[in-house]
């Protein structure tokens, strides 16, 4: 979702008529104050009947064109039985006889996700805008925030310590423990660890190995509360996943902790995001779990992630 923005924003700005979406309530909240559509067209995704209701309201706006970003097989089928004319996107997980123009993949090495989503421009003829992902905080998530979270003077530290893909992307959490002490001790940082669904647990047992407990704080919140956390954040320290190009799209530095997977997918440019991965002949294996002790994670220490949060804060020997 955050890596399409270059795109996004590509097409409003050429675009004459409308721009509709359809998506998750939740995730479009991330495009909250970017003035992307016109119209929004929840869905959550989920049973037959919701899905054909679905059809047929698409079937009743004559829309000229259907751009599908998703790569899966319902996405496509969306378009095709609501009679969108014109429908593009790639052709994967054999859809292509369901879209009117897909977009060729190019050959050799992995392409970023934002590159693979700004190839559409080319088939669509329209010039790019953006290279990189960027988000935007509104006044009334602001507000929204201040009402729910009483914030404690001093700046902060964001951890993203889940990882929904798998254990495999995730820092030991006696690492995190480590980390927040660290910055507590140095920096005199507070830490507030940011759990995604299901990772509440996780985040606990993160909050459990840390000795220096009044500097640092669990917070569980939606999409529009974990924007404005992570935008007021004096940087993150995130695994490899979702809310770390968020925080890299709001301009807060992001130390980014890699580790099966390969980066060549979320390469793009970014001043913000600051990448610490250890080379390791089994790397990248992009698998979800590691059955090799998890050597390329736990190779990289608290104290180098607290050397590399001290530089990007320019605060390179403890705080001034």
């Amino acid at each position: 979702m955050v890596m399409a923005t270059p795109l996004l924003h590509a097409l409003r700005e050429s675009l004459e008529g409308q721009l509709w979406a359809v998506g998750k309530p939740s995730a479009m909240h991330l495009y909250n104050g970017l003035d992307f559509f016109d119209r929004f067209i929840p869905y959550e995704g989920k049973g037959v009947v919701p899905f054909l209701d679905l059809v047929s309201l698409v079937r009743a706006v004559p829309f000229e064109r259907g751009i599908v970003l998703p790569h899966s097989f319902r996405s496509a089928l969306l378009f095709f039985l609501g009679s969108v004319a014109g429908r593009i996107g790639y052709g994967r997980n054999r859809r292509g006889f369901m879209l009117s123009s897909t977009i060729e993949e190019p050959p050799g090495p992995p392409e970023t996700t934002v590159e693979h989503y700004l190839r559409m421009l080319e088939k669509l003829g329209v010039p790019r805008t953006l290279e990189s992902p960027q988000l935007r905080v509104t006044d009334d998530e602001e507000r929204r925030y201040d009402e729910r979270f009483t914030e404690v003077a001093g700046a902060y530290v964001a951890f993203i310590v889940g990882a929904r893909y798998g254990p495999s992307k995730r820092w030991p959490e006696t690492y995190f423990s480590g980390l927040a002490d660290l910055l507590a001790e140095r920096f005199d940082l507070r830490v507030y660890l940011l759990p995604g669904k299901g990772e509440e647990a996780l985040a606990g047992r993160v909050l459990d190995g840390v000795t220096h407990k009044e500097r640092v704080e669990v917070r569980v919140m939606d999409v529009r509360e974990l924007k404005v956390c992570l935008g007021r954040a004096a940087a993150t320290v995130s695994n490899d996943t979702g809310s770390r190009h968020v925080s890299a799209a709001l301009s807060v530095p992001t130390v980014v902790i890699l580790g099966p997977m390969d980066e060549r997918y979320t390469a793009y440019p970014s001043g913000f995001t600051h990448a610490m991965g250890k080379e390791m002949a089994c790397r990248p294996c992009n698998s979800r779990r590691c059955d090799r002790n998890h050597a390329c994670m736990r190779e990289i220490s608290p104290e180098e992630v607290a050397r590399k949060v001290g530089e990007v804060l320019k605060w390179p020997s403890g705080r001034s």
